[in-house]
């Protein structure tokens, strides 16, 4: 199972994240295909690696409902923000 507010992976029986120490609500009522939604979005992760503005939108209003998935797409979108501040410095030179 995986915190709604971090995505850290934490034991079934957790009452309390112990990455950012939130409470854990409804452990034991999150449906398999709710669980399913939060899966990493191999097109969202390219487009915010290539747009990483779109990037961090979908991060922020993605993060409370589906975190790995936001916390994926965050990553790719960061990378792709590093990736281009390096090119463009060095095509500037």
């Amino acid at each position: 199972m995986f915190c709604s507010k971090c995505g850290n992976e934490i034991v079934d029986d957790a009452v309390v994240c112990t990455k950012c120490g939130c409470a854990v609500k409804g452990a034991n009522s999150i449906s398999a295909a709710a669980a399913g939604d939060d899966v990493p979005n191999g097109g969202l992760n390219i487009l915010s690696f290539f747009v990483p503005l779109v990037g961090l939108i979908l991060y922020c209003t993605m993060q409370s409902k589906t975190p790995r998935k936001a916390k994926q797409i965050g990553i790719f979108a960061l990378v792709g923000f590093i990736i281009n501040l390096v090119l463009v410095t060095v095509m500037s030179m």
